[in-house]
């Protein structure tokens, strides 16, 4: 004798898995947005730039390291430092979310997964991007690249963020952390040459 209440099918619970990873990652950004006022308590100096940095439009001195396991870079790239996953990582997750797109595409609920997928797989690549004239100086310090900004505010790149359960911040190789830092400061100490 049945309850009269609807059984679960595979589709519906792709669809529920999707949409709640399309609001958990809705609500990480409204969190990094929040985390970035409280540290920089200037929003302007932080930017997001949804298209991805290639290694081929990378400039002489322009750099690109990546942590431990390349699930994350830092990028410099002209007046910009840009932090956020790895082409490897985002390219993952692309392939992930395609392989499930494959099994659900038919009904609303199809409509609704495929549509929340590809919202996803958009926002995927997206880094954080910091102004180098907004920089001060940028330390390596307890594990973290920290950028002390020129408004005396201070933002620890990738702050607290996990990738598959791990503390991404903290898994920077020192001497890549200092490469990078030490082609920040000649890159600010050229635009500023230029500004004079």
């Amino acid at each position: 004798m049945g309850t009269g209440l609807p059984t679960s099918t595979p589709s519906r619970r792709w669809i529920g898995r999707f949409v709640r990873f399309g609001l958990v990652f809705v609500a990480i950004m409204f969190a990094a947005l929040w985390i970035g006022r409280k540290v920089s308590h200037k929003v302007p100096n932080i930017r997001v730039q949804r298209a991805e940095v290639t290694d081929q439009a990378l400039a002489p001195g322009d750099l690109r390291v990546y942590n431990i396991d390349s699930t994350v870079d830092l990028v410099l790239a002209g007046d910009r430092v840009l932090a956020g996953l790895s082409p490897k990582m985002t390219e993952k997750v692309r392939a992930d979310l395609q392989k499930h797109a494959d099994r659900d595409t038919t009904g609303f609920g199809g409509l609704i997964a495929a549509s929340v997928k590809q919202t996803v797989a958009n926002a995927i690549g997206t880094h954080v991007v910091y102004l180098v004239r907004d920089i001060a100086d940028m330390r390596y310090e307890d594990g973290q690249l920290i950028i002390e900004q020129t408004d005396g505010g201070t933002t620890r790149l990738f702050g607290d963020a996990k990738v598959n359960g791990k503390n991404e911040s903290k898994t920077f190789r020192p001497e890549d952390a200092q490469r990078f830092i030490d082609a920040v400061r000649a890159r600010k100490r050229e635009l500023d040459g230029r500004g004079r």
